[in-house]
């Protein structure tokens, strides 16, 4: 007997053998990751049937693997913030509709909202006021006016925006921070900076700020923002984005009934985007701050309707 050639073929059989095993080890894992083509194929085709068109090639496959995470919130929160920003002890606060505003020792102004919101302004500044025409809905409208900064001044300002927006972050935290715009406005030399707030590389929806630099020097910011970092997370099955375009056609139906009282059908917009990110909710007490896994469903009518992934009801904002 050639037992070298016994021996080769035996080493063939074992790399066959492992080949068949790695092909089926990643089919397994493509199948718990990603949902089937053909499966949103027929979903779309359903939906179709039953009044709603859906863009498939807006259906990302790839299934929705996040926690809920939450975060200890405090009645302290305000005075925390209003600390850890401007590196400086409070000074005095006062009580407004719906929220606080506080100055700090070195001049720092801060008004924040119950609702996330604040509007931030260096050495108390009234003239910075102006500052805040600048927000993230004529972002856009401004940046077609303005000039955009070159690579290198981009990247300076940046960073100092970065670095106010992290502050209370850990160095491991998952939030993260996307700059999506910088310009520069000529006769004044203030660059203005929009921003979103991430959590593991998906928007927090709501949630983005426009600050300005002047002089090497953050002096205003204004938006929606959560300072601080996660104390725990919760596993929890999720809702995919099949199940919420049946829950978006119940939504769409819904209102459709509730503005047509004649009874009269009119189409429903289409699904031209489906998108997964997190969405704030509060406990009953308003003492922790829960970022929930969501999707949310543009349509072709402009409409946006954000569904919480964890229960895949409708998400509605408070503010």
């Amino acid at each position: 007997m050639n037992w070298a050639s016994v021996k080769n073929l035996l080493i063939l059989m074992l790399l066959a053998a492992n080949v068949f095993l790695l092909y089926n080890i990643s089919v397994q894992r493509r199948s718990l990751e990603y949902i089937d083509e053909d499966e949103v194929a027929d979903a779309v085709s359903l939906l179709y049937d039953r009044g709603l068109s859906v863009d498939i090639g807006c259906v990302p496959l790839r299934r929705f693997d996040a926690d809920i995470y939450e975060s200890v919130y405090g009645e302290d929160y305000f005075n925390r913030t209003a600390e850890l920003l401007s590196g400086s002890k409070r000074q005095n606060a006062t009580i407004i509709p719906n929220g606080m505003m506080i100055i700090t020792e070195n001049g720092d102004s801060f008004e924040f909202d119950n609702s996330l919101g604040f509007i931030y302004t260096k050495n108390n500044n009234n003239q910075t006021a102006a500052y805040t025409d600048i927000n993230a809905d004529n972002f856009d409208d401004y940046a077609a006016v303005y000039q955009k900064p070159n690579k290198s001044q981009a990247s300076d300002v940046e960073d100092i925006v970065v670095s106010f927006l992290s502050a209370g972050y850990g160095s491991e935290s998952l939030f993260d921070i996307r700059v999506d715009g910088c310009i520069l406005e000529p006769d004044t030399g203030n660059y203005y900076i929009k921003a979103s707030q991430l959590i593991d590389g998906l928007v927090v929806y709501g949630h983005g700020v426009i600050c300005v630099v002047s002089d090497g020097e953050l002096v205003a910011a204004s938006g929606h923002w959560y300072f601080f970092d996660f104390d725990t997370s919760y596993n929890s099955d999720l809702y995919d984005q099949v199940n919420i375009l049946f829950s978006d056609l119940e939504t769409l139906i819904g209102r459709r009934e509730s503005e047509n009282a004649q009874g009269s059908e009119e189409p429903l917009p289409g699904v031209v985007s489906v998108d997964a990110c997190f969405t704030t909710y509060w406990n009953a007490e308003k003492t922790a701050l829960y970022f929930i896994p969501s999707w949310q469903l543009g349509h072709s009518d402009g409409t946006l309707i954000v569904y919480n992934a964890a229960n895949s009801t409708e998400y509605l904002s408070t503010r």
